[in-house]
């Protein structure tokens, strides 16, 4: 379609071009054409982008008029949408451009359409940026809201739970607490009851023997407390409840070869057989007896290879290693060192046991472990002991005779009363022992002559206590001593039947003299050693 110039005749003709056409009572006015140019070209700075303002189209001269066949299309103007953050609305803007277009150059209806529909875009546009919505802030720590109550007809409400008072609390803790009582004394009767009657083995696939020492005259809660110790019964309860169960009283002192793989009924029959007089394994130990003395001793300590007899004699009688001994022990010792008149000062202070001396490098290292035995079985009597009317010397003194006449804890208890009666009034002790210890002999029968030897350890002639010990007395001994039996009897005499082991006990000499009659025999009888 050929161009046709718009001019003023056309634009007044064409009804609502635009919406623009103003009210016929206001004629419009020609603008001055200088001014309309300068307003326009102001609003074009501000309004198009710069790819407009190189695309618009050079300003004709006034008097020239364009020719038809010369006659351009106008080329489209793209408008970038950078107005959409300006507050004029796009209709303005595309009025200013028509507006523009009109004063400068004519342009076809196909130009009007395009221009109309540019700017239609334009506001489209500008309208959806402008209802972009914020975009939501996220507050870092949500923000608690409270639930709402679900009602179903009537507000249903949690019951609340009762408060617990203090007298139902101090119910239940009294509650537990009896719980817990009766629970422990059921489960201590029920250890108890298992371990009294428990008579296994304590380890049935260990087989290795062990050597095991039952002193003469040990109790039967002693042999319990020594297989205990040896780790070849489980309790003593147990030892105890099996013995009395069985009628086993009998059980004979010596060296025993016993196993843990041994049950009770096992180790009792071997108890009632009877040990070894000396140990299996003499060869590489060394054993003081109760009733022993150091003389005995010595010569088994010299039959050793390793030790001397006459090493161990000068070392018992050394008084340097004496004194030091005495600031090792002093309650043991202190009145061994003040007596006089002693033998040996450590007599009764070697604590029957076996030893073995492979273990020790010098004789002063054995003498020292067995003061050391000593020391440890006394300690638990020592305060008993202070309260006494005994110092140590004495007590170990009147503990060698005891050992030495008696046999059981019950005869030893009563013969330890006798020679306590005999002390209170001043009565000399009058013990074959103490005679025996003089003379250095081990006979069974003494004769009249033996008696009147002149030894400050003869007791039948010196009254009192003596110089000391007349021998290594077990601990047995000590507490016999320590806890006389029968002296509000006042029994002053005894005599034993050598043959059997009975006692007889007295109160006077003519007592006395018929009992010695009737066992006088039968003593005779007896080798003497």
């Amino acid at each position: 379609m050929p161009f046709e110039p718009r001019n003023s005749r056309y634009e007044k003709s064409k009804k609502g071009f635009l919406k623009r056409d103003k009210p016929k009572d206001q004629p419009k006015e020609a603008p001055d054409e200088k001014s309309t140019l300068l307003d326009d070209n102001q609003l074009e700075s501000k309004r198009l982008t710069p790819q407009l303002k190189e695309e618009t189209l050079t300003k004709p001269k006034p008097n020239d008029q364009p020719k038809q066949n010369d006659a351009k299309p106008i080329q489209n103007v793209q408008i970038e949408n950078n107005s959409a953050k300006e507050e004029l609305p796009a209709k303005l803007e595309a009025s200013v451009e028509i507006d523009h277009l009109t004063k400068d150059q004519r342009l076809t209806d196909e130009t009007v359409e395009s221009l109309s529909r540019r700017s239609r875009l334009n506001s489209n546009k500008a309208k959806k940026q402008t209802k972009k919505v914020a975009p939501k802030v996220v507050s870092e720590r949500p923000i608690k809201t409270k639930k709402s109550k679900v009602t179903r007809g009537k507000q249903q409400r949690r019951p609340k739970a009762k408060k617990v008072s203090g007298k139902c609390r101090v119910m239940w803790i009294i509650l537990v607490l009896v719980i817990v009582i009766v629970g422990v004394i059921g489960w201590r009767g029920i250890s108890a009851y298992q371990q009294s009657n428990n008579y296994s083995a304590m380890q049935p696939k260990n087989k290795k023997k062990q050597e095991v020492y039952i002193p003469q005259g040990s109790t039967v809660q002693q042999i319990g407390q020594i297989l205990v110790n040896k780790h070849l019964v489980h309790s003593n309860k147990a030892f105890l409840h099996y013995v009395n169960a069985h009628d086993a009283n009998n059980m004979l002192a010596g060296y025993y070869q016993l196993s843990p793989s041994m049950p009770m009924n096992v180790l009792v029959n071997r108890l009632l057989k009877g040990g070894s007089d000396t140990p299996i394994n003499h060869d590489m130990v060394l054993t003081m007896t109760e009733g022993e003395g150091i003389d005995s001793f010595a010569k088994k300590v010299g039959s050793s290879k390793k030790f001397t007899e006459k090493d161990f004699l000068d070392k018992v009688n050394d008084q340097t290693f004496l004194e030091s001994l005495a600031k090792k022990y002093p309650e043991l010792l202190t009145s061994a060192m003040s007596a006089k008149d002693t033998r040996y000062r450590l007599e009764g202070y070697l604590y029957p046991a076996t030893y073995d001396y492979t273990r020790y490098k010098t004789v002063e290292d054995l003498i020292t472990a067995m003061v050391d035995k000593t020391d440890t079985e006394m300690r638990p009597y020592y305060s008993k002991i202070k309260k006494s009317n005994m110092n140590m010397q004495e007590l170990m003194t009147v503990s060698s005779l005891v050992q030495g006449e008696g046999v059981g804890d019950k005869d030893m208890r009563i013969i330890a009363g006798v020679f306590l009666n005999r002390l209170d009034i001043d009565m000399p002790i009058q013990s074959d022992v103490a005679v025996k210890y003089a003379l250095k002999t081990d006979r069974v029968n003494l004769s009249i002559d033996d008696t009147m030897v002149d030894s400050p350890y003869n007791l039948y002639r010196n009254p009192g206590y003596g110089p000391g010990p007349m021998n290594n007395p077990s601990i047995q001994a000590v507490k016999a001593v320590l806890n006389p039996k029968d002296r509000q009897k006042k029994y002053l005499y005894f005599v034993a039947n050598l043959k059997t082991g009975a006692i007889t006990y007295t109160k006077n000499q003519d007592d006395h003299d018929a009992a010695v009659a009737k066992v006088d025999d039968v003593n005779q009888g007896m080798e003497n050693k």
